[in-house]
């Protein structure tokens, strides 16, 4: 059996989504809902469905192109702050010794 691929899923619950919201309109010809309850998910759904894509997208390609997390990036980066911050200190200490003559 072969391995279902990422995009599997997220496409069969688009397709649920869809389905039942065809079926909503379909079903709510009679005025069984509230209006107001289809337009909330009418307006809805599709920013929803933007930000649940982007979530998704933004943690399946959570990595830099070095392929280094951006949490370790930034680690590195305040590591190398604070190498440089510490000779900084010390070109600073040497300055301020009187010069012995």
């Amino acid at each position: 059996m072969t391995k279902l691929r990422s995009w599997f899923l997220p496409v069969a619950v688009w397709i649920a989504l869809v389905g039942a919201l065809v079926a909503l309109f379909a079903f709510t010809s009679g005025s069984s809902l509230p209006y107001w309850l289809v337009s909330l998910v009418v307006s809805w759904l599709p920013f929803i469905v933007l930000m649940s894509v982007w979530l998704w997208y933004s943690r399946k390609h959570g990595r830099a192109t070095s392929g280094t997390s951006w949490v370790d990036l930034y680690e590195q980066q305040v590591a190398e702050s604070q190498r440089t911050n510490a000779l900084l200190e010390r070109i600073a200490a040497a300055l301020e010794k009187p010069s012995a003559g």
